[in-house]
């Protein structure tokens, strides 16, 4: 069980002390993206390891409500945004709770990360993006005409027979956060590969970090495997090395691009995919809640801002997916075909968690039962204070409605 309560013990450890521009990193480059409370909880545990050891003493939970003027849930909350932006890994062992702190990325792996750096671009304005940047800006001094005299070691050091030094592991050794990597996507890696003419591709050249990189611009762009190939393709160079900036920049072109297209095409009658399952159950337990949002648009078309809600709305409340769908399928219904905002929907899940709602088939029983009860109220109207009737403004008679529009 890794639910945290006031009275469970923690205690925090590193492997890398904080240079002063890991400090700028983490206000100017992490701070967008994951909010004052996660970079104050970050500094927090980081101001409670002890300097020699990098290993903090044991505390209780209620001390870092103590420290930060937060409850718990919240610390929670900015806890799991550290965890996904790679700062900090979370480990229990006997009902203590270890946090593991890493080093902000460099400037240069941040911005060139592919979620990263483009969840960054998207959550400023591009001015302020640029602003943001030029503090991290040096001048380069071009080298690829140059003849290198550096010496190799062997050429200064004598060959010595020793034996080997045995391997320490506990010894600082910088520890930096890893480049964010997405799992579980749908994209056929293979296919990509082969679609790929020969005279494009070297199988040398195609390393893990770049292999990283598209998967997490298929993810944060969602570009099957030929649009990604588009991309790898314009963005290789001589040797056939692809350019992971040139990456960033092609598959943020032909994101937009697509969805210039798809804003000019004429609006037509939304293709119901035929491989869905058509039992409710199955269908809220496989289909992303993308694919739920286009079954229930008017146009099969789903906005950037509700994509980014969702995506919100997942990593701050840990709401199961299944359950997720139910929810946004019930909302869309009681509020007439559009998508609340981000607040009323993050106090839906909550409740919804709060009441034990933790699968599919809860999912739809509670909904069942939330019908059950506006149809009492309706039956027997309440007067309140005002003499207004309290029932609901829309009927939440969807379930029958939406198993039909499946069919």
């Amino acid at each position: 069980m890794d639910k945290v309560r006031k009275s469970d013990l923690f205690l925090v450890y590193s492997k890398a002390h904080l240079a002063p521009i890991d400090y700028q990193v983490l206000a100017m480059l992490y701070q967008p993206l994951i909010g004052v409370s996660a970079s104050t909880l970050y500094l927090v545990l980081h101001g409670l390891l002890n300097r020699q050891t990098m290993i903090s003493e044991d505390y209780v939970h209620s001390d870092l409500e103590s420290f930060l003027s937060e409850k718990i849930e919240k610390i929670e909350t900015s806890r799991y945004r550290l965890e996904a932006i790679g700062l900090l890994n979370s480990y229990l062992s006997n009902d203590i709770f270890y946090y593991e702190l890493k080093a902000p990325l460099s400037p240069y792996a941040f911005v060139n990360d592919g979620v990263l750096g483009s969840y960054l671009q998207s959550t400023l304005t591009e001015t302020k993006f640029q602003k943001i940047l030029s503090l991290f800006k040096i001048s380069v001094v071009r080298t690829e005409n140059h003849h290198s005299i550096t010496k190799s070691f062997n050429d200064v050091f004598e060959r010595l027979e020793v034996h080997q030094v045995p391997f320490q592991t506990d010894l600082l050794n910088g520890s930096k956060s890893k480049s964010i990597k997405v799992k579980g996507l749908d994209f056929d890696l293979r296919l990509f590969r082969e679609s790929i003419p020969e005279d494009f591709f070297d199988s040398n050249q195609f390393t893990d970090s770049i292999r990283d990189k598209i998967l997490n611009l298929v993810y944060v762009y969602g570009l099957d495997e030929f649009q990604m190939k588009e991309v790898y393709v314009k963005s290789i160079d001589s040797t056939l090395a692809a350019d992971p900036q040139k990456l960033s920049t092609f598959a943020r072109e032909i994101y937009k691009t697509a969805s210039r297209k798809a804003n000019t095409t004429v609006e037509e009658e939304p293709i119901k995919d035929e491989k869905r399952p058509k039992d409710p159950l199955g269908y809220f337990q496989t289909v992303s809640p993308r694919t739920v949002l286009e079954d229930m648009s008017s146009t099969g078309k789903v906005a950037a801002v509700d994509l980014r809600s969702v995506e919100q709305l997942l990593e701050d409340t840990g709401i199961d997916k299944g359950v997720l769908n139910v929810l946004l399928a019930y909302v869309i219904r009681i509020k007439e075909g559009k998508l609340p905002n981000y607040d009323y929907l993050e106090k839906m899940a909550i409740h919804w968690m709060n009441d034990k709602v933790i699968n599919v088939q809860v999912a739809m029983d509670y909904v069942i039962h939330l019908n059950s009860e506006y149809q009492l109220r309706k039956d027997q109207p309440k007067t309140t204070r005002r003499g207004k009737t309290d029932v609901p403004d829309v009927e939440i008679p969807w379930l029958d409605d939406y198993i039909a529009s499946l069919k």
